[in-house]
């Protein structure tokens, strides 16, 4: 069964004749191939897929990345599609950053540091304090020395 419409270009579908509308100008197309153990040059020929789901339900798309931590070190992971939500990243609060232990620990640490941040704006004594060089330096140390005080609890 081939599927009744072509979304992607202006050209009729060989079996039913219709003509669809291109993807708007404002929407963005990826295409890559999230299955690494399929031969791209020997296709499998599918019918009974009728939809969107079917398809994610008989592929099982997953794909092999390698993300760079700050230390500049290799995290290997295993990114899991079943729907096309799981394709989101929606600034940090979508479903690839979700399902993905890495990305959600890098939201985690970004969304600590804005709220710490967030903080010091709003707090007046302390946005005084790191104005002046000398205030700033003590309390430098005195971040430094709680910092080390946390990592000899351990």
């Amino acid at each position: 069964m081939a599927m009744k419409e072509n979304f992607i270009s202006m050209a009729p579908d060989e079996e039913s004749s219709a003509k669809v509308n291109p993807i708007d100008n404002n929407k963005t197309l990826f295409i890559d191939q999230f299955t690494a153990d399929i031969d791209p040059g020997n296709p499998e020929f599918v019918e009974d897929i009728q939809n969107i789901n079917d398809a994610f339900t008989h592929f099982k798309p997953q794909v092999d990345v390698t993300f760079t931590d700050e230390e500049g070190g290799a995290v290997d992971e295993t990114l899991h599609f079943s729907e096309i939500r799981d394709f989101e990243a929606n600034g940090g609060k979508g479903r690839l950053v979700e399902n993905s232990p890495f990305l959600s620990g890098v939201k985690d640490k970004i969304d600590v540091n804005t709220k710490i941040r967030k903080s010091i704006e709003q707090n007046r004594k302390l946005r005084d304090i790191l104005k002046d060089p000398k205030y700033r330096e003590e309390l430098k140390e005195v971040f430094e020395s709680m910092l080390a005080d946390l990592e000899g609890a351990d």
